[in-house]
């Protein structure tokens, strides 16, 4: 059982739900209700902070951050780490930005970068300690997108639909990326160590990956 949250932090998760189904009015944010935006994407965001367990002091980057999770609810939660989200729509990236300053979040940082780019750029390539996302894109694609931007030693910990099954369609991903063997350590949670370096080879042009999945 998951301990409450101090009501400082529930406020303003709230406050960010509310900003982000105003948003969705207009900006392809989130389909999910405001009635079901707390079980939906803060209880899923915290089922993955609990396996991820960063430690303090982590640098954490977030695949393709969209409406802003689990990096904002990430970052509300545990201001004792880093949050760099990456999203390429500038609209979206505009709503990260709004968010974190309307919340007053001092540990994020906002790119609108594609993750291709951030993989090959001196400075975010193999730096950071954690990577996320939710819903980005397949295992495989995400395995290319997500593992260059890792130190050896981090951790890919991701929000996928049956994470069981889709274990065996991203190993070749994993394994030529520098990854190890994924793993799932709840249904709704693709984990995979980072274990070598990438090879210089990874990850290849703005939207490669997608078009032509490892396999």
């Amino acid at each position: 059982m998951r301990p409450p949250l101090p009501d400082a932090t529930t406020t303003a998760l709230d406050t960010y739900l509310d900003e982000l189904a105003r948003w969705s009015a207009h900006l392809n944010l989130t389909a999910v209700p405001r009635e079901r935006a707390w079980s939906r994407h803060i209880e899923e965001a915290l089922d993955l902070l609990d396996v991820a367990a960063p430690a303090s002091g982590c640098r954490v980057v977030d695949i393709g951050s969209g409406g802003g999770v689990p990096a904002v609810v990430f970052a509300v939660v545990r201001p004792d780490i880093r949050v760099t989200m990456l999203e390429a729509d500038v609209r979206k990236s505009g709503f990260l930005v709004h968010v974190a300053g309307l919340l007053g979040l001092r540990n994020v940082e906002v790119e609108a970068i594609r993750a291709e780019k951030a993989g090959r750029r001196a400075g975010t390539r193999e730096s950071f300690d954690l990577a996320t996302s939710r819903a980005t894109a397949p295992p495989d694609v995400l395995c290319e997108l997500a593992l260059p931007l890792l130190r050896v030693g981090g951790s890919l910990c991701a929000l996928v639909a049956d994470a069981p099954s889709t274990l065996g369609a991203c190993a070749a991903a994993a394994e030529a990326c520098g990854g190890g063997e994924p793993r799932a350590p709840s249904d709704g949670v693709l984990r995979i160590a980072k274990v070598s370096p990438t090879p210089a080879d990874y990850p290849r042009r703005d939207g490669v990956p997608s078009r032509n999945p490892i396999s």
